[in-house]
């Protein structure tokens, strides 16, 4: 067996995988991993109040930190990161990136400043660029390609816990928050309420870090080249143009997903404004739903990817991709517009599940249509173009409309109805159009993959 770059030459090896119990292991502990990156990066959205309280800060202000500031460095080295992926230790990337992005979390809480606290959400952008490349590419080599869909939507149910926790347990300590006087501590001194939150919230990333450390490097599967050189990124980007019939509709209209969702940072803020309910009686039920709901979405979302694919359809990822989109724009865009709060929780079932759906399917159907080689980059792309996207026209183009078209306390409702439906459902037609283009690259595809076998 020969080795270059983490390459193997020896393809009859190709079979060799670990063991059942050992993979679904390290789907379980990435996908934690992925839902503490979640938390450190949601849980601003439950400090809203008293982080503008604190630095007098605007609502466009804060949509800006929530997206474009996190997604600077998120998006821009996702590419990097990918390529250090298709090459090297995944296992070390993460632990190291996990480290890096918890502590910046803590950070947070020592802010004394705007720019410091956005500094400090710069750096967890930079350290969560790393884990879904590096992830993404690691499980798909722990599975047969028909199980591929479904570990991959397993792990992006991380996005659901993540998002539950951050509410779920981030009310109860927002509720705890509000009846604490400042606090002291020994070297870093005085800190808020707060700040204190973000602290504790960086903590458990660092322990699940050094287990991350002791995964096994797995055998890299389902290559079309044997080589580094034959993985260049030239050859990267003459894959992607000579398939982009298939890849431009995915990338671009899965934007919907994270748009939405990013979106939805604004509903602890917007459930006070319309409804007058604070932060913990919204994220207690908000965080139940997620919690219950998110991960039975993903779920299916794996089981309908890999359903429609045993059945003849190799466009299955996409086309449950296309039906999550549909179920998550048109319920998150009557949510707002919901005449009671118990309405809108209501309508935070659907768009739970198809959220949930639609991050574990977009991500199944992206790694599903490219060869081993290519994977942690192509993943890369796709973090890159659809969290840059979707950060930049979701929290700060509603901000930016609840300071200058809707304003008052009611207006906020119409600024998220308004983004939603309109860019989120732009996007999903945008998306259909590219079913028959991935069926058809999946079909090549599986064809190189059997001659070079």
């Amino acid at each position: 067996m020969v080795r270059s770059a983490g390459f193997v030459t020896n393809m009859s090896e190709e079979t060799a995988y670990p063991s059942r119990a050992y993979a679904w292991y390290v789907v379980v502990l990435l996908t934690l991993a992925y839902a503490i990156s979640l938390l450190d990066r949601w849980v601003l959205a439950l400090l809203v109040g008293p982080v503008k309280e604190f630095f007098g800060a605007t609502d466009t202000q804060m949509g800006l930190l929530m997206g474009p500031v996190f997604a600077l460095f998120y998006v821009s080295m996702g590419l990097p990161f990918g390529w250090l992926a298709d090459r090297y230790d995944r296992k070390k990337i993460i632990g190291v990136a996990m480290l890096f992005w918890c502590s910046m979390t803590a950070a947070c809480g020592l802010a004394k400043t705007f720019g410091q606290l956005a500094t400090a959400r710069l750096g967890i952008g930079l350290g969560e660029a790393a884990l879904n490349p590096a992830a993404n590419s690691l499980i798909a080599d722990h599975f047969p390609r028909a199980e591929q869909s479904r570990a991959i939507a397993f792990l992006n149910m991380g996005v659901a816990t993540g998002m539950g926790f951050a509410y779920l347990v981030g009310g109860l300590i927002v509720a705890w928050m509000a009846s604490q006087p400042p606090m002291s501590f020994p070297v870093v001194g005085h800190l808020e309420p707060w700040q204190v939150v973000f602290v504790a919230a960086g903590l458990p990333g660092m322990l699940v870090a050094l287990l991350v450390f002791g995964i096994r490097e797995p055998l890299r599967r389902d290559r079309l080249a044997h080589s580094a050189e034959a993985a260049s990124t030239a050859q990267f980007v003459a894959y992607l143009r000579t398939h982009r019939a298939a890849y431009a509709p995915l990338l671009i209209g899965m934007v919907a997903s994270p748009l939405v969702g990013y979106a939805l940072q604004w509903l602890p803020a917007m459930f006070d404004r319309v409804w007058g309910w604070d932060a913990p009686r919204f994220s207690f039920a908000y965080g139940c739903i997620l919690l219950i709901i998110g991960p039975a979405g993903a779920i299916f979302g794996g089981w309908l990817t890999t359903h429609l694919y045993r059945r003849g359809r190799p466009d299955g990822p996409m086309t449950a991709s296309l039906i999550a989109l549909v179920l998550l724009v048109v319920a998150t865009a009557l949510l707002p517009l919901a005449p009671t709060p118990e309405v809108a929780l209501l309508l935070l079932i659907p768009s739970s599940i198809g959220g949930a759906m639609s991050t574990a399917c977009g991500a199944a159907a992206v790694v599903f249509v490219t060869p081993g080689e290519f994977r942690a980059r192509i993943s890369s792309l796709y973090i890159l173009t659809i969290n840059g996207l979707g950060m930049l026209l979701g929290p700060p183009v509603v901000g930016l409309l609840n300071d200058r078209v809707f304003e008052g306390p009611q207006g906020i409702r119409f600024s998220v109805a308004l983004v939603v439906l309109v860019i989120g459902g732009a996007l999903t037609a945008y998306l259909s159009t590219g079913r028959r283009a991935y069926g058809e690259s999946i079909r090549s595809l599986e064809a190189a993959q059997a001659k070079s076998a």
